[in-house]
């Protein structure tokens, strides 16, 4: 059984701005500071109460501009709490039940409890705790549905984690796996592998065995990112400039959307209507019909390019973070 150790939350006012912009309101969560590190990663906790985000606090609180911190905004309190993390923080995830969050530092991947603000990790040999170490760099983490059971993605494949013990086992063997989502029931993962020899595979798998469902080919450049869609679908974005909507047991392309290149990072809404994509070196969000495939307008009002999104839960919030560490939560049309 993993010790737990307390885990240093340091306030932070929050600061609301409510603005309209292209066809939805936004309201500044975290303002833009020059100083700070880009938002890496979003996740929105089950009930829509709780964001999770990996972004740096800079020479906002004194912090060296390298130290990366993990932030849980309360959208009912309307307040924001910083963590000092252990090391630079790559995804964050909240476990089904919102009782724990999950997230990729530099030197392994960690768990929170949420209730007593514990952070626990392995135990050691010397009865420290430390984390579930890996080989290479993670660069997502995502809960499946039993538990509390979290998937790490990284450059040493798929491994599979338990919060409260020892238990890490190799979920899937492939290297370089850069992109992953698990769908909302917890039942089927939807994975990105950058191989060499082939570069634009994505699969989707059964959560609890790892077995293969589909594999998504129709892409022709290199897969970024990927997302349940809502409705057994999947959505993949590619270097190629679309956008793809698959369903997700038979690999069947039902959709293609031209996008803007070059697409950076993709967030479903779970009823599978509005897909959110961020572009490169671009402040601007672009929202798509995943049915029919058409734009549904563009969001503005970030200063600088946006790294990270997530739509929450009941499909009716989006959040987004940026590269000068701002966050905005956005109105989605209906």
């Amino acid at each position: 059984m993993a010790k737990s150790r307390s885990f240093t939350w340091l306030p932070l006012l929050g600061f609301w701005l409510g603005a309209c912009s292209g066809i939805g309101s936004y309201t500044i969560l975290v303002p833009p500071n020059p100083a700070a590190a880009p938002v890496r990663d979003l996740a929105v906790g089950r009930d829509g109460k709780r964001v999770a985000m990996a972004k740096a606090l800079g020479a906002q609180l004194e912090y060296p501009s390298e130290a990366w911190e993990l932030g849980v905004w309360s959208v009912d309190e309307g307040k924001l709490d910083f963590g000092r993390a252990p090391g630079e923080v790559a995804s964050a995830a909240f476990s089904p039940d919102g009782n724990m969050l999950a997230f990729a530092a530099q030197d392994g991947l960690w768990f929170i409890d949420m209730n007593g603000r514990k952070l626990l990790g392995a135990l050691g040999s010397s009865d420290s705790l430390s984390p579930f170490l890996h080989m290479g760099q993670l660069r997502r983490v995502r809960f499946m549905a039993v538990g509390p059971s979290a998937l790490a993605c990284g450059s040493d494949g798929v491994v599979a984690h338990r919060a409260h013990d020892n238990l890490q086992r190799v979920w899937l063997g492939k290297p370089e796996c850069t992109a992953l989502d698990v769908s909302l029931d917890g039942q089927g993962v939807a994975l990105v592998f950058g191989l060499r020899e082939e570069h634009n595979l994505a699969e989707v798998r059964y959560a609890e065995t790892g077995a293969l469902l589909s594999q998504l080919r129709g892409h022709q450049d290199t897969v970024i990112d990927i997302c349940f869609s809502g409705h057994g679908r999947v959505a993949t974005a590619s270097r190629d400039n679309t956008i793809r909507v698959w369903q997700a047991h038979s690999g069947q392309s039902l959709q293609v959307i031209p996008i803007p290149p070059v697409v950076t990072h993709l967030a479903c809404s779970p009823a599978g209507r509005v897909l959110a994509s961020a572009h490169s070196n671009d402040p601007v969000v672009h929202l798509w019909d995943a049915q029919r495939g058409y734009s549904l307008g563009v969001l503005r009002g970030h200063r600088a390019a946006v790294t990270a999104l997530a739509i929450s839960p009941d499909g009716d919030t989006l959040y987004s973070g940026a590269q000068d560490g701002s966050i905005f939560s956005w109105s989605l049309p209906r």
